[in-house]
């Protein structure tokens, strides 16, 4: 068996043979060592039940460094997620199995592994999947072949590594199998949770209402003040949704961009003019670009590697450089060397790799979108032959009639021509009416773009090249780097210094950005999504100062109104930033959130004013407070089970206006109820009390049962992290105390 031998070979590659990932974390560390960035080695990076998480303890860095082996194309961010995750993880989930006393036996964990339609861990699978389809009767034969391989193995060495990494794994899989079992299949819906469903999805209320959309409300009732903003807050701090425990800094900062000087472009353009003679003669241009090139030539995926299009097997169609070198690569030979040239950032040499000859078509068209089964294609149809009848006629208005009728953004501006295009560049029917009409016809071709009035325009033998390409950015030198810092940044930061920033920027005529909401915390899930004041940065910053560790470190353990130093983002960038908001998460709560709580504020306060309306106090009849406050009457229906007045999904849900409703007496006005759109007044003309069936019963059991554990599968590992205590604090330790 291949694999078999393999890891008889390779033993310690078993990780990568199975596809096992992020579940090796723990048992496999690839080796001692730590982040390079992190200096502290035994550093608390958070808390565990109430104890603190030594990084050396709990081996967090050798995780990470298995996380970014494992995942060498992820960022930052999301070897940090995946790394964070697997050890809480891990280390939750082991001790939860063992509280519960659950283990695997030989024939579960058979049962596990042989399993056609699920083997565990689902990683195994995919090592044997063949066209889609698992191959059961392979997987069973290899795994055979390893355990009798391991009867008779003499090296303990080998045994463990195996023992480690396959059947470990495939224990602690199983058995948080039946963890997430027990959990889920646990819950039953009971019957009176099933009555109460029936009654919240059958009983309807019949209301006459009035609602006041907020945004009606003028602003200018609603005058708030920090007292306002206090008693908000503390009638409102405990619910979920304002919870902000994160450390948040704000800075205002300015970019000072320069370019390499001529003596760097000189530079850089001498050392790639020294490399066209060899690049000429090379004899396998693929090696050579891979050897000298900046870019890589392949770029590896799931399919295994494929080319970047530094060195292509596709014909160069012209567009990725000036059309001055576009013109030299068209008028060259194959084995020419064409450069070195700068474009955009780099320098550039092109070799003309391969030449062959292809058949060329040349045509003009006017496109009439349209799709099959439209009300319109039979229009679009009788516009397009109109077209041709037109063009038969004169041809010379066929360059106005593109103008006035081609839905083809791409021909319009060269008249609808498309030059001199080989075959497999347009759709068939385009394509063979180019091809295999005589040159000078004209005809209509439909497509799935639409309608096409074509006429041939010529066709010729051409060339095709294929081109290698060896690139080298340009970067400013570090005497480039010293001249624009010292005569430049330094002059600007010493006026900022003084007049402050902004005032500094206007005298230079640089743009002033800010940071936005900057938060001590890495992203916590996959969504990046951590904060209710901001989902864009995390402790780097905005993404333009190019995720430097050092702003960090500056905003958060400054003062508000200091200013940084300039200190370099890029090659030939530089940054000056100025402290410019700084709270603390768990100490300036009030502040953190009083910004998100502000519309809150200005709609309670709206709310209240109308609450002061002696003509809704006092009145008995909800007619007359309609025609007194100038607002419709409306009359619905509504079920307990709605979201809202009318269940329209595309308002905000009012939980608390329909459970206002349901706790009516019939034939009796509420009170202002405060929504979330807006405010409501509703009488409550009749409420039809669903009949309860125990057919309907079982079913609405089975309902809430279903729901249950959905949410457990969605929701029981954030409850863990909960019961747990934990908390991250890998970012307060690197920004604050490394």
């Amino acid at each position: 068996m291949a694999i078999i031998g393999k890891i008889r070979e390779r033993s310690g590659l078993l990780v990568t043979m199975v596809g096992l990932g992020l579940v090796l974390f723990i048992f496999t560390p690839l080796f001692d060592g730590t982040i390079p960035w992190f200096s502290n080695q035994n550093a608390n990076i958070g808390l565990f039940n109430n104890n603190e998480i030594d990084s050396k303890t709990w081996g967090y860095y050798q995780i990470e460094n298995v996380a970014s082996r494992n995942f060498p194309n992820a960022n930052e961010d999301e070897i940090k997620f995946r790394a964070w995750y697997q050890m809480i993880s891990d280390t939750i989930y082991n001790i939860e199995l063992r509280k519960l006393g659950i283990g695997v036996t030989s024939s579960e964990l058979n049962e596990g592994i042989l399993n056609s339609q699920n083997p565990l861990p689902s990683q195994f699978k995919e090592q044997f999947v063949e066209n889609g389809v698992f191959n059961q009767e392979r997987f069973g034969e290899e795994v055979f072949e390893l355990r009798k391989r391991l009867q008779n193995e003499p090296d303990p060495n080998y045994i463990l590594n195996i023992k480690n990494n396959f059947e470990i794994p495939l224990q602690f899989d199983r058995k948080l199998a039946k963890y997430r079992s027990m959990l889920k299949y646990g819950l039953l819906g009971t019957v009176q949770e099933g009555k109460k469903l029936n009654f919240e999805d059958n009983a309807v209320a019949n209301i006459d209402y009035i609602f006041v959309d907020y945004n009606q409300i003028p602003d200018s009732i609603a005058v708030i003040t920090d007292e306002d903003r206090k008693n908000y807050f503390n009638s409102h701090r405990y619910e979920k949704k304002w919870k902000q425990e994160n450390d948040v800094s704000v800075y205002d900062y300015v970019v000072i961009k320069f370019e390499p000087s001529q003596e760097d472009i000189e530079y850089y353009t001498s050392s790639m003019e020294s490399l066209k003679t060899s690049f000429k003669n090379a004899d396998d241009d693929s090696v050579f670009v891979a050897e000298n090139a900046e870019s890589p030539i392949f770029i590896e995926s799931q399919y295994g590697p494929r080319p970047s299009g530094i060195f292509s097997d596709q014909p160069y169609r012209g567009g990725r450089f000036s059309s001055f070198i576009d013109i030299q690569i068209d008028e060259a030979s194959e084995g020419d060397v064409i450069g070195p040239f700068v474009h955009q950032d780099k320098v550039n040499l092109v070799k003309i790799y391969e030449t062959t000859e292809e058949e060329q078509a040349k045509v003009r068209h006017i496109l009439i979108t349209s799709k099959e089964g439209d009300e319109d294609d039979a229009a679009n149809k009788r516009l397009a032959d109109s077209i041709l009848y037109a063009v038969k006629r004169d041809s010379s208005k066929f360059t106005e009639l593109v103008q006035k009728y081609s839905d083809d953004p791409g021909s319009v501006p060269n008249g609808g021509v498309y030059s001199w295009f080989p075959k497999g560049q347009m759709v068939p029917e385009f394509e063979n009416f180019s091809f295999e009409k005589r040159i000078g016809s004209t005809g209509v071709v439909r497509t799935n773009y639409g309608f096409h009035v074509i006429q041939v325009l010529g066709r010729k033998i051409g060339t095709q090249k294929k081109i290698a390409i060896v690139d080298e950015s340009i970067m400013a030198s570090s005497s480039t780097q010293d001249y624009f810092y010292d005569s430049i940044a330094v002059n600007f930061y010493m006026n900022a210094d003084t007049a402050g920033l902004r005032a500094a920027a206007d005298d230079y005529g640089y743009e002033v950005r800010s940071s936005g909401d900057v938060p001590l915390t890495y992203f916590k899930n996959n969504n990046f999504k951590y904060l209710k004041r901001t989902s864009q940065n995390n402790l780097y910053g905005p993404v333009d100062l190019n995720r430097k560790l050092f702003i960090a470190k500056w905003a958060f353990n400054s003062e508000i109104g200091d200013i940084m130093e300039p200190d370099f983002i890029s090659h030939n960038q530089i940054v000056i930033a100025q402290l410019t908001e700084k709270i603390e998460g768990e100490n300036d709560q009030f502040k953190n959130i009083k910004g998100l709580m502000e519309p809150s504020v200005i709609n309670k306060k709206k709310a209240d004013f109308f609450k002061t309306n002696t003509n809704i106090s006092n009145s008995s009849n909800i007619d007359s407070i309609a025609a007194s406050l100038g607002y419709a009457l409306q009359t619905n229906s509504v079920k307990y089970s709605d979201i809202n007045i009318g269940n329209n999904q595309n308002t905000l849900p009012e939980p608390k206006v329909i459970a206002n409703i349901f706790n009516l007496t019939p034939n009796t006005i509420s009170p202002i109820i405060e929504g979330k759109q807006g405010i409501y007044i509703v009488k409550l003309n009749s409420l039809n009390d669903a009949s309860i069936s125990s057919e309907n019963v079982d079913e609405k059991s089975k309902k809430i049962e279903s729901e249950y554990r959905n949410q457990v599968d969605q929701g029981y590992y954030s409850s863990l992290l909960r019961a747990y205590q934990v908390e991250d604090k890998r970012a307060e330790n690197l920004v604050k105390y490394n």
